[in-house]
């Protein structure tokens, strides 16, 4: 079975280089909106029975705008929400690491090796991650393996299901990028 798994278009966070996580829910920028617009130009689209997105707003957002051009259904789960970085939301990797110099780690190495543990802080780690998209994986496996399926998730995400599903480390891909997995 082949996915699709597209990040969601930017955000003034993003342009910012601000973590969001689950926390900082924000829309879409103009050119956020302007890069699925973009997208839809260049991947055949058409081809997709459903489209399965995160509740944030930037994902659901850029579902929608790709499902009123296919008319296909949105299912929401929130098991492809972006990581919770708890009380590092909104902050720059730069700003994490000088708030925290007693622990002696720098974030975006921890984050790019996927070794994050964000529960000290009130959010997510990495195995918390992982076991919610496993879940989401199988219930594709079992439920939608007829099913040409489109994702709408974020970087976080599509950083862990590269992990998974092809075994590698990844740098947080683009807004808008596009991923295709074999599951």
């Amino acid at each position: 079975m082949k996915i699709f798994v597209v990040r969601h278009g930017e955000t003034d966070s993003n342009k910012a280089h601000k973590l969001m996580g689950q926390l900082v829910d924000e829309s879409l920028n103009i050119e956020g909106v302007r890069q699925i617009q973009e997208l839809i130009k260049n991947i055949n689209i058409n081809d997709f029975d459903v489209i399965f997105t995160s509740p944030l707003k930037r994902a659901r957002e850029t579902a929608e705008i790709i499902a009123a051009k296919i008319k296909i259904p949105i299912i929401e789960k929130k098991e492809i929400s972006e990581r919770d970085f708890g009380s590092m939301s909104g902050k720059s990797w730069e700003e994490m690491d000088s708030a925290i110099k007693e622990v002696n780690v720098n974030f975006k190495m921890t984050d790019l090796e996927q070794k994050y543990n964000y529960r000290p802080y009130g959010g997510e780690s990495v195995e918390d991650v992982k076991e919610r998209v496993l879940r989401f994986i199988e219930e594709l496996k079992s439920q939608y393996s007829d099913k040409k399926v489109l994702i709408i998730a974020h970087g976080g995400i599509m950083k862990i299901m590269n992990l998974l599903l092809l075994r590698n480390i990844i740098n947080t891909p683009g807004n808008s990028t596009v991923r295709q997995f074999d599951i």
